[in-house]
C-alpha cells in the first residue's frame, strides 16, 4: 500500500483591491510553469478559489477590506517545502507576489479515507464548478465516533441519493484532516455547478445527522466552521 494523500492547505489574505488582486493572479499564472519545470516531488495545484467579503459563511465576520485566496496543494513530501521556498525566495515574481500578502497560514493536512484522490489518483475538480463549499469540523478523541464519522461520510460521498447530491446539488472533491497548528480539524470541500446553491441549508442538515454530532467537540464554539469560494484558475 502506498503512502496516503497528502497536501497543503494555504490561505492567503490581500488586499480587497480588484487591481492588486489581478496583479496577484497574475503573479501565479507566471509561476505555474515553474512547478512543472522544477524537479522536486510531486507538487500539484489541486485547487485554487477565492472568498470574497460578504459571501456566505459562519458566524464569523469578514473583513470588508480583505480578500482571501485558498490553494491546495498535493505534494508528495513534506520535506520538499523548504526547497521550494528557497527557489521561490531568489524569484522576482514571487517576491512581487509575496510582497501584496497581508496574512498567510499554511497547513499539512492528510486525505482521509473517503477523499477522491485516495481512491483516483487522478481525479481533479469538475469542468463548471461555480462554488466550493468547505466545512471545517473540529472533532473529538473518540475512535468509535470517528469511525462512525467516517461511515456515514463515506455513504454520504457514494451515495448520489443522498441529500447532499439529491436535495442540495453537491459533489465531494476533498477531505483532510490538518496535521499541524490546531489539530482535530477535518477538512472537507465540496463542489456545485449550481448558481444559486444553499450553503446553510446543506449545513444545516449535515451537522443534524448523529453521526456528525457525535464526532463534535462540542465545546468548541460554532462548529463546525463553513465558507463558500468561487473558483480560480491561473492556467487560463
Amino acid at each position: 500500500m502506498g503512502l496516503p494523500m497528502r497536501y497543503l492547505r494555504v490561505t492567503l489574505d490581500l488586499p480587497n483591491d480588484d487591481h492588486q488582486c489581478q496583479a496577484f493572479q497574475e503573479y501565479m499564472h507566471e509561476l505555474m510553469p515553474t512547478f512543472a519545470a522544477t524537479p522536486w516531488p510531486g507538487w500539484e495545484l489541486f485547487l485554487a478559489a477565492e472568498h470574497t467579503p460578504g459571501r456566505d459563511s459562519s458566524g464569523h465576520t469578514d473583513d470588508p477590506s480583505v480578500k482571501t485566496y485558498l490553494h491546495l496543494w498535493r505534494v508528495r513530501d513534506y520535506n520538499s517545502l523548504p526547497y521550494l521556498m528557497e527557489v521561490f525566495d531568489d524569484n522576482p515574481v514571487y517576491q512581487n507576489l509575496d510582497a501584496m500578502v497581508l496574512r498567510e497560514v499554511q497547513d499539512f493536512t492528510q486525505a482521509l479515507p473517503y477523499n477522491p484522490q485516495s481512491e483516483s489518483p487522478s481525479f481533479v475538480v469538475p469542468d463548471g464548478v461555480r462554488f466550493f463549499l468547505q466545512v471545517t469540523f473540529n472533532v473529538v478523541a473518540d475512535p468509535e465516533a470517528l469511525a462512525v464519522f467516517d461511515s456515514f461520510m463515506t455513504d454520504c460521498v457514494d451515495d448520489k441519493s443522498s441529500p447532499m447530491s439529491a436535495k442540495f446539488g453537491w459533489s465531494f472533491v476533498h477531505g483532510s484532516y490538518v496535521q499541524t497548528g490546531l489539530l482535530r480539524r477535518y477538512v472537507h470541500i465540496w463542489a456545485t455547478h449550481l448558481s444559486l446553491p444553499d450553503p446553510t441549508g446543506t449545513v444545516a442538515w449535515l451537522t443534524a445527522q448523529t453521526a456528525v454530532q457525535k464526532a463534535l467537540n462540542q465545546t468548541v464554539a460554532g462548529n463546525p466552521q463553513w465558507e463558500v469560494w468561487e473558483p480560480v484558475s491561473y492556467t487560463e
